[in-house]
């Protein structure tokens, strides 16, 4: 049996929501942390965002994207671990990676390191970017850049 890797590509909206009764996000370390600044080094927050097929809230839902913010020493730069269940073109399963960003960056990028389901065995990247800065409801592009095992007898 020998192993070939296939290039995945796709593309999801993460959606968060920082009004109750369905926050999506809470800040839960730091010494005056929020939600939306300023933010201090250790500033810590968890998050369980909704991922749909597009920038629109009412789209479908295919999935969450969870995880931890960590601020650093520049307050524009943020640690993120995270996991990502998905179901997306044939694909179901789980992803998980991490990343030091900048929020003030037009774009960034996110290692994805592992997974699981159809996503076994995947290596890549997510390049995100601001749709809606909605200090409510903000909104982020991904587009997975991935590479899967395939295999062939």
């Amino acid at each position: 049996m020998k192993m070939k890797m296939k290039a995945v590509n796709f593309t999801y909206y993460l959606h968060d929501d920082f009004v109750p009764p369905n926050v999506t996000a809470v800040a839960v370390a730091g010494a005056n942390a929020t939600l939306t600044g300023p933010f201090q080094l250790g500033d810590i927050i968890v998050f369980d965002s909704v991922i749909r097929k597009t920038a629109s809230n009412a789209s479908a839902q295919i999935g969450h994207h969870s995880g931890v913010l960590v601020s650093l020493n520049d307050p524009s730069k943020k640690f993120i671990s995270f996991a990502l269940d998905i179901t997306i073109h044939g694909y179901s399963g789980t992803m998980s990676g991490s990343a030091r960003i900048d929020f003030t960056a037009p774009s960034w990028e996110e290692a994805v390191s592992s997974g699981t389901g159809s996503f076994r065995g995947v290596s890549g990247y997510l390049t995100v970017s601001a749709v809606s800065l909605n200090s409510a409801f903000p909104v982020l592009k991904y587009e997975a850049n991935l590479m899967l095992p395939h295999h062939s007898y």
